[in-house]
């Protein structure tokens, strides 16, 4: 009888920075971050790569980044502060996006990388960051995200769910 394996892996849920508000003729995915919403980032990146440090952990093994603009720029920052092995934009953890379905996917891929797999980060938006950890820990109800926030979760792949451990915000002085 084949034995099971135990695959953890620690997940940080980012939300973009801040972002300047919506034009009339603007759309919503090209909104960029505010010059407070980068300071929101670079704050945040410097809590998770302290965090990662204290684990021994010197780069995330994957990064999954929503294309939009100001997701795409909060990555850009914390992959500043936080290097990634792997960088993958992903359609389909936009505002829009279906957190079961994704959280399925997740753990699909996470099943076939194998052990290699152990800290992943995505940067996305809400609400569907707040549907995402509601999904992966059934004992949450859907949490407000603060911009640039990072809910920590560790998931069990193999048994394909997840428990919360912490929400992370560092605000700009």
């Amino acid at each position: 009888m084949k034995q099971q394996s135990f695959k953890q892996v620690k997940l940080y849920i980012m939300r973009h920075g801040e972002a300047m508000p919506s034009q009339a003729l603007q759309g919503d995915a090209i909104r960029p971050l505010s010059p407070y919403g980068e300071q929101e980032v670079v704050m945040n990146a410097q809590w998770l790569q302290q965090c990662l440090a204290e684990q021994g952990v010197e780069k995330l093994d994957w990064l999954l980044v929503s294309p939009y603009v100001r997701a795409r720029q909060t990555a850009a920052i914390l992959t500043q502060q936080v290097k990634a092995a792997e960088q993958l934009d992903c359609a389909d953890i936009t505002p829009e996006g279906n957190a079961q379905q994704f959280a399925d996917w997740l753990f699909v891929q996470l099943q076939r990388r194998g052990h290699g797999t152990h800290h992943v980060a995505l940067v996305s938006h809400m609400p569907f960051v707040s549907y995402l950890v509601a999904e992966l820990d059934a004992r949450m109800e859907p949490i407000l995200f603060p911009t640039a926030g990072i809910a920590e979760l560790t998931l069990n792949a193999d048994a394909m769910q997840g428990t919360f451990e912490r929400m992370a915000v560092a605000e700009p002085a």
